[in-house]
Protein backbone atom coordinates (compact mmCIF):
# COMPACT_ATOMS: atom_id res chain seq x y z
CA UNK A 1 0.00 0.00 0.00
CA UNK A 2 1.20 3.43 -0.46
CA UNK A 3 1.80 5.98 1.73
CA UNK A 4 0.46 9.15 0.95
CA UNK A 5 3.14 12.31 0.96
CA UNK A 6 2.53 15.66 2.11
CA UNK A 7 4.27 18.58 -0.95
CA UNK A 8 7.66 18.61 0.73
CA UNK A 9 7.45 14.38 0.39
CA UNK A 10 6.96 13.89 3.94
CA UNK A 11 4.80 10.89 4.92
CA UNK A 12 1.31 12.10 5.73
CA UNK A 13 0.34 11.07 9.49
CA UNK A 14 -2.94 11.00 9.91
CA UNK A 15 -3.95 11.62 13.12
CA UNK A 16 -7.25 12.62 15.33
CA UNK A 17 -7.82 16.31 14.08
CA UNK A 18 -8.21 17.60 17.61
CA UNK A 19 -4.39 17.30 18.36
CA UNK A 20 -3.64 20.37 16.47
CA UNK A 21 -0.06 20.29 14.57
CA UNK A 22 2.84 18.15 15.47
CA UNK A 23 5.38 19.59 17.18
CA UNK A 24 7.82 21.41 15.11
CA UNK A 25 11.47 19.14 15.22
CA UNK A 26 13.98 21.56 14.32
CA UNK A 27 16.16 20.19 11.03
CA UNK A 28 19.53 21.13 8.80
CA UNK A 29 17.95 22.42 6.00
CA UNK A 30 15.29 25.05 8.19
CA UNK A 31 18.66 26.04 10.18
CA UNK A 32 20.45 26.77 6.96
CA UNK A 33 17.10 28.73 5.88
CA UNK A 34 16.96 30.52 8.97
CA UNK A 35 20.59 31.62 8.84
CA UNK A 36 20.46 32.50 5.02
CA UNK A 37 17.04 34.69 6.02
CA UNK A 38 19.17 36.53 9.03
CA UNK A 39 22.29 37.27 7.17
CA UNK A 40 19.84 38.65 4.49
CA UNK A 41 18.15 41.29 7.39
CA UNK A 42 15.03 39.35 7.66
CA UNK A 43 13.23 40.12 10.90
CA UNK A 44 11.88 37.40 13.47
CA UNK A 45 8.64 38.10 12.19
CA UNK A 46 9.38 37.43 8.51
CA UNK A 47 11.91 34.34 9.30
CA UNK A 48 8.56 32.96 11.21
CA UNK A 49 6.35 33.37 8.43
CA UNK A 50 8.62 32.28 5.58
CA UNK A 51 9.00 28.93 7.52
CA UNK A 52 5.42 29.23 8.45
CA UNK A 53 6.25 29.29 12.00
CA UNK A 54 4.86 31.39 14.87
CA UNK A 55 7.63 33.43 16.19
CA UNK A 56 7.42 31.62 19.61
CA UNK A 57 8.27 28.35 18.15
CA UNK A 58 10.61 30.21 15.81
CA UNK A 59 12.84 31.31 19.37
CA UNK A 60 12.00 28.15 21.34
CA UNK A 61 14.20 26.19 18.73
CA UNK A 62 16.62 28.30 16.94
CA UNK A 63 17.30 31.04 19.67
CA UNK A 64 20.58 30.55 19.32
CA UNK A 65 21.02 31.86 15.90
CA UNK A 66 18.67 34.53 16.40
CA UNK A 67 20.93 35.91 19.53
CA UNK A 68 23.64 35.96 16.62
CA UNK A 69 21.59 37.60 14.05
CA UNK A 70 24.55 40.74 13.53
CA UNK A 71 27.04 38.12 13.13
CA UNK A 72 24.96 35.80 11.05
CA UNK A 73 26.55 37.59 7.81
CA UNK A 74 29.85 37.03 8.30
CA UNK A 75 29.40 33.49 9.42
CA UNK A 76 27.61 32.84 6.39
CA UNK A 77 30.29 34.51 3.99
CA UNK A 78 33.44 32.35 6.27
CA UNK A 79 31.33 28.81 5.49
CA UNK A 80 30.87 29.95 2.06
CA UNK A 81 34.94 30.12 2.00
CA UNK A 82 35.45 27.34 3.64
CA UNK A 83 33.47 24.89 1.17
CA UNK A 84 35.03 27.19 -1.38
CA UNK A 85 38.38 26.34 -0.63
CA UNK A 86 37.21 22.64 0.10
CA UNK A 87 36.52 22.52 -3.54
CA UNK A 88 39.79 24.18 -4.90
CA UNK A 89 41.63 21.62 -2.53
CA UNK A 90 39.69 18.72 -3.92
CA UNK A 91 40.59 19.78 -7.30
CA UNK A 92 38.16 22.43 -8.62
CA UNK A 93 40.85 24.78 -10.08
CA UNK A 94 37.95 27.35 -10.59
CA UNK A 95 36.98 27.08 -6.97
CA UNK A 96 40.68 27.51 -5.89
CA UNK A 97 41.01 30.80 -8.02
CA UNK A 98 38.25 32.45 -6.51
CA UNK A 99 38.71 31.59 -3.06
CA UNK A 100 42.47 33.14 -3.40
CA UNK A 101 41.07 36.38 -5.20
CA UNK A 102 38.52 36.50 -2.28
CA UNK A 103 41.58 36.26 0.35
CA UNK A 104 43.54 38.66 -1.71
CA UNK A 105 40.97 41.18 -1.92
CA UNK A 106 40.42 40.62 2.25
CA UNK A 107 44.08 41.48 2.53
CA UNK A 108 44.16 44.17 0.59
CA UNK A 109 40.79 45.71 2.63
CA UNK A 110 42.55 44.99 5.50
CA UNK A 111 45.49 47.18 4.71
CA UNK A 112 43.23 49.80 3.42
CA UNK A 113 42.04 50.10 6.77
CA UNK A 114 45.37 50.53 8.32
CA UNK A 115 46.61 53.36 6.27
CA UNK A 116 43.57 54.74 6.73
CA UNK A 117 43.88 54.48 10.71
CA UNK A 118 47.12 55.67 10.74
CA UNK A 119 46.35 58.46 8.82
CA UNK A 120 44.01 59.72 11.28
CA UNK A 121 45.96 58.94 14.06
CA UNK A 122 48.85 61.05 12.44
CA UNK A 123 46.93 64.43 13.54
CA UNK A 124 48.98 67.01 13.96
CA UNK A 125 48.62 68.42 17.54
CA UNK A 126 49.65 72.00 18.34
CA UNK A 127 53.17 72.09 19.56
CA UNK A 128 53.47 72.22 23.32
CA UNK A 129 54.80 75.06 25.40
CA UNK A 130 56.95 75.75 28.06
CA UNK A 131 55.58 77.25 31.15
CA UNK A 132 57.24 80.39 31.04
CA UNK A 133 55.37 80.98 27.49
CA UNK A 134 52.07 79.65 28.98
CA UNK A 135 52.38 81.99 31.43
CA UNK A 136 53.57 84.89 29.13
CA UNK A 137 50.37 84.42 26.92
CA UNK A 138 48.48 84.14 29.70
CA UNK A 139 49.20 87.31 31.35
CA UNK A 140 48.81 88.85 27.65
CA UNK A 141 45.13 87.78 27.36
CA UNK A 142 43.81 88.90 31.10
CA UNK A 143 41.20 91.34 30.34
CA UNK A 144 38.44 93.19 32.27
CA UNK A 145 39.27 94.39 36.09
CA UNK A 146 42.30 93.07 36.36
CA UNK A 147 44.05 93.61 33.16
CA UNK A 148 47.30 95.91 33.06
CA UNK A 149 47.17 99.40 32.71
CA UNK A 150 48.46 100.91 28.93
CA UNK A 151 51.57 101.69 29.11
CA UNK A 152 52.19 105.62 30.21
CA UNK A 153 52.94 107.90 27.25
CA UNK A 154 56.46 109.00 26.92
CA UNK A 155 57.14 112.91 25.59
CA UNK A 156 60.61 113.50 25.75
CA UNK A 157 61.54 117.42 24.52
CA UNK A 158 65.43 117.60 24.30
CA UNK A 159 65.63 120.78 23.86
Amino acid sequence: MAQDLDLFGNPLVVADPKLGRPPHEPTEENIIFIMVLLAAGYTNKQVAATLGLTVPTLRKHYLHLLKQKDLMLDRMRTKLRVSQIKQGLGGNATALNAALATLDKIQAENAEKKVAKRSSDAVERPKRLGKKEERQIAAENVGGKYAPPAAPKLVVDNR
